[in-house]
C-alpha cells in the first residue's frame, strides 16, 4: 500500500516536471513570434516562471515526503500500541487469574482451620483406638493441607506483587505511546 503510495506520488511529480518543461520549450516560440520587440524581458519572464514553478514542485515533493514519513510514522505507532494493549491486557488478565486464587484460598483456609480445631476436640472425646487413629491421621493430613495451602497462598502473593509491578511497567509504557500518538495526530491536524 505504501509503496502503491510512492510510486503515484512519483509518478505525478514526473509528470508535473515533464508538463512545466514541455511548457518552457514550447511557450518561447509562441511568445517571441508575438513579441518580437519585447524578446529580453519576456525570456526574464519565462524563466522567473519556470522558476517559481520548479519551487513549487520542490515544495510540493518535501511535502509528500513529510506526509510519507508521518504515515509510516504513524503506522509503526499504531502496531505498537496495540501489541503494548496486549501486553497490558494478558498482564491483566493473569493478575486477575492470581487474586481469584488468592481469594478462594483465603475464604478456604479457616474452613481448614476450623475442621482441625473440631477433629482435635472430638479427638480428645474418642475413647477407641481405631477411631481415634482414623481421626488422627485425618487431623494430620488437614495440617498437612493447611501448610500447603499457606504455601502457595504466600507464592501467590509474591507473583501478585510481580505481576503488579509488570502491569504498572507495560500500563505506563502503553500512556507514553498513547502520548506519542496525540502528538502526532496534532501534527497531523495542524496545517
Amino acid at each position: 500500500m505504501e509503496v502503491k503510495k510512492m510510486s503515484i506520488t512519483k509518478n505525478l511529480i514526473i509528470g508535473c516536471v515533464i508538463s512545466l518543461l514541455a511548457f518552457w520549450f514550447i511557450s518561447p516560440p509562441i511568445a517571441s513570434s508575438q513579441t518580437r520587440t519585447a524578446g529580453a524581458p519576456a525570456q526574464a519572464d519565462q524563466d522567473q516562471t519556470l522558476q517559481k514553478l520548479l519551487n513549487e514542485v520542490h515544495e510540493l515533493r518535501l511535502a509528500v515526503q513529510r506526509a510519507t514519513a508521518n504515515s509510516t510514522r504513524f503506522q509503526m505507532l499504531i502496531e505498537r500500541t496495540r501489541l503494548q494493549q496486549a501486553r497490558v491486557d494478558s498482564l491483566t488478565r493473569q493478575l486477575e487469574n492470581i487474586r481469584s486464587q488468592a481469594a478462594d484460598m483465603k475464604s478456604a483456609k479457616p474452613q481448614l482451620e476450623q475442621q482441625i480445631k473440631d477433629g482435635e476436640d472430638q479427638l480428645d472425646r474418642t475413647p477407641e483406638p481405631n477411631a481415634h487413629a482414623d481421626l488422627d491421621s485425618r487431623i494430620k493430613a488437614a495440617k498437612a493441607n493447611l501448610n500447603r495451602m499457606t504455601q502457595e497462598e504466600e507464592r501467590l502473593r509474591n507473583r501478585e506483587a510481580i505481576l503488579d509491578g509488570q502491569l504498572q511497567t507495560e500500563q505506563l509504557k502503553l500512556n507514553e505511546l498513547n502520548s506519542q500518538l496525540d502528538v502526532l495526530m496534532n501534527e497531523l491536524k495542524s496545517p
